[in-house]
């Protein structure tokens, strides 16, 4: 049997449980929130250099893709498609660089055969969406290089468009 004062006791103390689940609750969600935001940050950073080793993996072959008449474009185009949609647009390939480099020298080439290739991406924002929300956004850069192929018999296909898109 209950006597009044274990009852006034047990009265007190029932507000104590729902404090005390809030105060374990609201840190715990943070932190999950936190988790997911630097879990989306990284497959970001992934994304990204995959597409670029990808570019690099299409450069070295000194091959034309399918509606292209440069290597340059080639690569940003074969670039886009590997970036899962975060460098898709006139926006994107302003943030795809494709630069060509003597192998021996080191100095600034024009893409022959035997040259080195880096492709970059540079300039990504990635914005935070859950607890950093306020943060500013986060710059994503990736890079990768190899060594190009020699050319093929019948020659290196045009490098560089004369008329390269113009970025916003």
């Amino acid at each position: 049997m209950k006597t009044a004062v274990s009852r006034k006791r047990n009265d007190s103390q029932r507000g104590n449980a729902l404090v005390e689940s809030a105060a374990i609750l609201l840190p715990l969600l943070g932190l999950l929130f936190l988790v997911v935001d630097l879990s989306l940050a990284l497959f970001t950073k992934a994304t990204l250099q995959q597409a670029a080793e990808a570019g690099v993996r299409f450069a070295v072959t000194t091959r034309l893709a399918t509606g292209q008449s440069y290597l340059t474009d080639s690569i940003v185009q074969v670039v886009q498609q590997s970036s899962l949609g975060l460098l898709n647009g006139a926006n994107g390939a302003c943030k795809i660089s494709v630069n060509y480099f003597n192998a021996v020298t080191g100095a600034a080439s024009t893409g022959t055969g035997g040259d080195v290739v880096q492709v970059s991406v540079g300039g990504y924002n990635y914005k935070p969406i859950g607890i950093l929300k306020s943060a500013s956004p986060v710059s994503i850069n990736a890079s990768s290089s190899d060594v190009m192929e020699s050319c093929p018999l019948a020659g290196c296909p045009p490098i560089t468009n004369p008329a390269p898109p113009v970025c916003p």
